[in-house]
């Protein structure tokens, strides 16, 4: 073979490892993954570069909106997409590693002021409007009551807006959302209580079933989330985006060995 030729192959061959670290991330949920001055940000992708950091990996993100990152990840085209969560339809088309980026509870929040006392459970709901964004589940005890008069809007933020304004009773937000916007919103400060914690859902990177390099990212990454999560560094990215109260709230001692 010549020099040319061999030259070539090596290139090839870059070319291809180059390809199984390019990720798949959506562009609009934030603190967890959003768009920023034209690139990725956001704490599961500080957890995820973190991850594979750890294994001396460096990846590159390839942001979309959330269903063209499960289509193109479905398709095998990427290797791997997030964030999502799992279910008997995810687990279907796609794999999933051991641990999730982290775990998160639906939260209702009222007002501080003027809220009612007595909502304590979702069924204290039902005749009482609630603002949520189109399409994020809260656990089935709310999404199937019909009896709740849910107003779907556009974003978490412009939930809370509207809460903030009176123009709904309450709100049914992510607790993570919810300490984002409490630390990066100095107007929402001291405005908002917690009124019910819903169920909690595991989020992950998934993995497509299709793509050749999947076997080996993923256990790569089941690795590097696991020396994340025993360092002080998972602490610290969370307390980044959602503040030292924030942190302090959410549930990270079920995700933290």
């Amino acid at each position: 073979m010549g020099r040319f030729g061999f030259l070539l192959v090596i290139l090839i061959c870059f070319d291809a490892w180059s390809a199984s670290l390019k990720l798949m991330v959506e562009d609009s949920w934030p603190p967890f993954a959003f768009r920023e001055k034209g690139r990725a940000v956001g704490m599961s992708v500080d957890i995820v570069r973190a991850a594979f950091k750890s294994v001396g990996e460096e990846i590159e993100l390839v942001q979309v909106p959330y269903p063209r990152c499960l289509a193109q990840t479905q398709s095998g085209k990427f290797p791997a997409c997030f964030n999502s969560a799992r279910s008997k339809e995810m687990d279907a088309d796609f794999l999933f590693p051991k641990e999730p980026l982290f775990k998160s509870k639906g939260l209702i929040v009222g007002l501080r002021t003027g809220t009612a006392e007595k909502v304590q459970k979702v069924k204290d709901l039902e005749g009482r409007t609630v603002a949520l964004p189109n399409g994020f589940p809260f656990g089935v005890e709310f999404d199937e009551n019909s009896k709740i008069n849910k107003v779907f809007t556009a974003n978490d933020l412009t939930s809370l807006m509207m809460l903030n304004s009176r123009r709904v009773g309450f709100v049914a937000i992510d607790e993570y959302v919810f300490y984002y916007y409490l630390k990066s919103k100095p107007e929402f400060r001291d405005r908002f209580k917690i009124m019910i914690e819903m169920s909690e859902e595991p989020i992950y990177v998934h993995f497509s079933k299709k793509h050749p390099d999947t076997k080996a990212l993923m256990k790569k990454f089941e690795m590097g989330l696991s020396m994340l999560k025993a360092s002080a560094g998972y602490r610290s990215i969370l307390e980044n985006w959602v503040g030292p109260e924030g942190q302090r709230s959410v549930n990270v001692t079920s995700v933290v060995e």
